[in-house]
């Protein structure tokens, strides 16, 4: 069975847990005024619909076509894509603005590198990231760090081992490392135990078109 055959329940499951987030997410791209946003990893596309209903040019890519179904529906229905994150077919420097929402930590650390370069390439020199996932410090809850634990475990299997790797090598600052990309704030919300990241990307010049890695 599919990971993602709940796509027709996905947002129903988490409604209550992730609309308080995508609001969030919303104000931030109000405050920084983007002409434009790629939500890569999507998903179902609920952010790119809120987006969407407030006027903004939203672009999608995903590698579900089972979540890409869902985000055909509605009433704001967003341009999403079918291709692989780390290999998007986007020019250089095409967006102000790349997002991406709960999908580092669930894949290898290759894999997920070779998505924020991608991100990097796609997005304008001096342009911005918007990295949304787990986060836990010495500030989150011992709650939301056990409930968080305990619903990767339920996922199993390679997700859930991703999970651990992911935690254990510092979520997004691990992953993020020595690049060419700068923090300009950083929120939490879930009792501590999810972090939003702006970066700036300060690289002066894309590397090339296509797959690149930081």
């Amino acid at each position: 069975m599919s990971e993602y055959s709940i796509a027709p329940f996905y947002d129903l499951l988490l409604f209550p847990f992730v609309h308080r987030l995508r609001r969030h997410i919303l104000r931030l791209c109000l405050e920084r005024d983007y002409s434009s946003v790629l939500d890569v990893c999507c998903g179902t596309g609920n952010q790119l619909k809120m987006l969407k209903r407030h006027g903004f040019q939203v672009q999608g890519v995903d590698l579900s076509p089972e979540m890409l179904q869902i985000s055909q529906r509605g009433k704001y229905v967003p341009p999403c894509r079918f291709e692989d994150a780390g290999k998007m077919s986007f020019p250089d420097g095409s967006f102000p603005v790349a997002m991406t929402t709960f999908a580092l930590h669930e894949k290898g650390q290759d894999v997920s590198r070779a998505i924020l370069g991608e991100m990097q390439r796609v997005v304008e020199p001096e342009g911005e990231l918007i990295l949304v996932d787990f986060h836990f410090t010495d500030h989150t809850s011992p709650l939301s760090k056990s409930v968080i634990t305990m619903i990767e475990k339920s996922a199993g299997g390679e997700h859930y081992a991703n999970f651990l790797d992911y935690t254990a090598s510092g979520g997004v600052p691990g992953l993020i490392g020595e690049t060419d990309l700068e923090l300009i704030s950083l929120d939490t919300v879930g009792m501590g135990g999810v972090g939003i990241f702006l970066f700036k990307n300060t690289r002066e010049t894309p590397s090339h078109h296509g797959a690149s890695r930081l």
